[in-house]
């Protein structure tokens, strides 16, 4: 399958196994569609023989997708198969060798047949999904399984901000006094009585003026700046656990039957005498 344009066509019983196929399909990035007849006729590269053998499925009421799979045909392929499509194994080059137009791969070790074989297979004998090598052939209708699909919850985290702390030093001024011991120095005069005789006369007698200095402190003030505290600022991490909430689905199977049937298994079962077409399943007759 290394063609750049391959296109991969899927025969499905019915609608619920095309839809389920078209939108696996999509999730892998193909687009897949319902063929109508007129598609059908105009697939690019389809043999007349491969042609008829569609067009008389889809005229059965099986439901036809293809998809322009470019150079992934073995990827729609096997999705395909995957969700139930009827395995078919035609010649290599039945095609012309331009574009790959059934549900068959060149790997899987089984005879490959003309399409004039899987034309006039009865209903009761064609056979669906992947080829199973150790039982030598795929699924039979009976034994086609409804795959019930749910969903589930997972949870993601991711860190966001959440807020944040503004952490502000500020400058505040006050007035302070403290104590400071200063000295000064005061003069003082102190008169004596002296009695004592001089020789002689006293001929130098003048004016005279004694400056005696007086000190005394003053105080002036200094700052220096000191470290007076320590403020450490730290995240702790706290867990604490919060409920998820989603919703999920999940498919369930219902088997209806009509008439007094005996059904043995593990099954949501009732019976009803109206049509089963009404009630939204259709069952597929293996005899169509």
């Amino acid at each position: 399958m290394a063609n750049q344009r391959e296109t991969v066509v899927g025969v499905f019983m019915d609608d619920s196994y095309a839809q389920r196929a078209i939108q696996e399909l999509k999730s892998a990035g193909f687009q897949a569609n319902v063929a109508n007849e007129n598609t059908l006729k105009s697939i690019p590269g389809l043999s007349q023989d491969e042609a008829q053998v569609y067009l008389g499925r889809h005229n059965e009421g099986n439901k036809i997708v293809t998809v322009n799979a470019g150079n992934r045909g073995e990827d729609a392929l096997n999705i395909m198969l995957g969700a139930g499509a009827e395995y078919m194994n035609l010649h290599a080059g039945a095609s012309g060798g331009q574009t790959q137009t059934t549900t068959q791969t060149s790997t899987q070790n089984n005879q490959a047949r003309d399409a004039s074989y899987y034309r006039n297979l009865a209903a009761n004998e064609r056979q669906y999904g992947r080829y199973n090598a150790a039982q030598g052939r795929a699924m039979n209708a009976d034994e086609m399984r409804i795959q019930l699909r749910e969903e589930e919850l997972h949870a993601t985290k991711q860190a966001v901000q959440s807020g944040e702390v503004e952490v502000r030093k500020t400058v505040h001024e006050e007035q302070r006094q403290i104590p400071v011991d200063v000295k000064h120095e005061e003069v003082y005069v102190e008169r004596r009585q002296v009695d004592q005789p001089i020789d002689g006369e006293i001929t130098d007698l003048t004016d005279q003026v004694i400056r005696v200095p007086v000190y005394e402190e003053q105080v002036s003030v200094h700052k220096h700046g000191r470290v007076a505290e320590e403020v450490v600022i730290g995240k702790n991490v706290e867990q604490e656990r919060q409920v998820a909430t989603g919703t999920v689905r999940r498919e369930d199977v219902e088997v209806v039957n009509s008439g007094d049937v005996a059904v043995h298994g593990d099954t949501h079962t009732h019976s009803t005498t109206t049509d089963t077409t009404q009630s939204g399943v259709k069952p597929y007759d293996t005899n169509r």
